[in-house]
């Protein structure tokens, strides 16, 4: 269980836990249930209400720096997201996003990383869906880490692309 106080990743990016308790004015549909209250750390005039009962597969633990530092040196030995079919990449991209893991958030990162070089050397531009989904993996990531290590955003992302440009 996750306690106030605590930094928690969540659907919609990295979050601080305000409040554990009922939902005052709610309705029947809350009454006697539990919920986390959270504030996303890069948007403060966001709320967001979790279910305690549904919070173990909803939230996680935001990654500390130690953590962040050991995911980056596994950013080499990530695999791309090699899926030619359109639909059947934009369901691997779906859930990779949902899944809260940051291992396939960077999975999306690299894999554009790449596509978008080797369209570009073609010609072509990226697709929607691609970059739909790098900008969501992109922001989650990066605020994550950023908060971890103390840094910007924009930082991260630099970092990030000189791991991945060593491949």
């Amino acid at each position: 269980m996750f306690s106030v106080g605590d930094t928690v990743v969540c659907s919609n990016g990295v979050c601080r836990i305000e409040e554990i308790g009922p939902l005052a004015g709610m309705g029947k549909s809350a009454a006697g249930k539990t919920y986390y209250t959270l504030r996303p750390c890069f948007d403060n005039a966001a709320t967001i209400y979790v279910p305690v009962d549904g919070g173990d597969d909803a939230l996680r633990f935001a990654l500390d720096r130690d953590e962040v530092r050991a995911l980056m040196d596994e950013i080499e030995g990530l695999e791309q997201i090699n899926i030619r079919d359109e639909k059947k990449r934009e369901m691997e991209y779906k859930n990779a996003v949902n899944s809260k893991d940051p291992r396939k958030l960077i999975r999306i990162i690299k894999t554009m990383y790449f596509r978008r070089k080797a369209r570009v050397e073609s010609g072509k531009k990226s697709t929607a869906i691609d970059e739909r989904y790098f900008r969501i993996a992109e922001n989650r990531l990066y605020e994550e880490m950023a908060l971890a290590l103390g840094i910007e955003r924009d930082e991260v992302k630099e970092c990030i692309r000189s791991y991945i440009e060593k491949d």
